[in-house]
């Protein structure tokens, strides 16, 4: 009897796990794996930007005149502002973490509230925020948009970053202080090395976010500057406005390469995953 209970708890451990990972299974299958799969093929058939069809389609679309400034207006979110974010971040985290406050957790709240607000209600805010009279061109509309991200998207990264350092063990920090350490030498010596998988995993995923940024830029179409002002407009206009899906397809695939590289860069480069299994 002890035997039968000891293998139903043997198989109820490794059955639970796998019922838990079926639901991102069948989404990364249906949502993820098909798409890839079904815009690879896609590639292959004739259309505007390629009319034989085949791998040239890739280098057609890399040679429209729309893709240069692009890339160049994604490249400068990822110079400025992913780093900006990233320090703001650690910064603001290391405080809260540092500071003993009886509020502590309505101050969490407060930055998580611009988190929750969508897109188009932060578009308006900043747009009334500028007022009527600005003069837009293609120097202020990049610090525009990078601002709108900016400040949609910090407040959930701090309570992200401020709860792995609250996973720190306290035993690790005492050992710290008695050695001398004071909080700023806490915070760099020790809590930074400690949260670097965390800390590299948000990185890449706003380095991933600016690559495929699209909401910003498309409500901000009334500027008539910023139709085609990131690489996912450009796809987006390949297949819905040209009707072009072999030239969307190549684009869509050519963007998701540097985030391939990223996440195995991130798996091989940090235990993130070694971490996991024994814990």
């Amino acid at each position: 009897m002890r035997n039968y209970l000891k293998l139903t708890h043997r198989r109820s451990a490794q059955i639970v796990p796998s019922l838990m990972m079926l639901p991102y299974v069948c989404f990364m299958f249906f949502c993820g794996i098909i798409p890839i799969g079904y815009g690879i093929l896609e590639v292959r058939n004739p259309s505007w930007v390629n009319m034989d069809g085949g791998p040239e389609t890739f280098i057609k679309v890399l040679q429209d005149f729309r893709v240069g400034p692009a890339f160049i207006n994604v490249f400068f979110l990822i110079l400025i502002f992913v780093p900006l974010m990233a320090v703001t971040v650690l910064s603001i985290s290391l405080l809260l973490d540092a500071t003993d406050l009886r509020g502590n957790a309505l101050i969490r709240l407060l930055f998580l509230i611009p988190a929750l607000i969508p897109t188009g209600v932060a578009v308006l805010f900043w747009v009334s925020v500028v007022g009527p009279d600005v003069v837009w061109d293609h120097s202020n509309i990049r610090w525009f948009i990078g601002s709108i991200a900016f400040s949609t998207g910090i407040g959930s990264w701090i309570v992200i970053q401020y709860g792995s350092l609250r996973s720190i063990p306290p035993e690790v920090l005492e050992a710290g202080i008695i050695d001398g350490c004071n909080r700023f030498q806490l915070a760099i010596r020790l809590k930074l090395p400690m949260i670097s998988k965390y800390v590299a995993y948000m990185v890449i995923l706003l380095i991933v976010s600016a690559l495929q940024i699209f909401n910003e830029p498309n409500l901000l179409m009334f500027t008539n500057m910023t139709t085609d002002w990131s690489l996912s407009q450009i796809a987006f206009s390949y297949a819905f406005k040209a009707a072009d899906f072999a030239g969307s397809s190549a684009l869509s695939i050519m963007m998701l390469i540097p985030n391939i590289i990223l996440a195995l860069l991130f798996v091989f480069l940090t235990d993130f995953i070694k971490k996991s299994k024994n814990s």
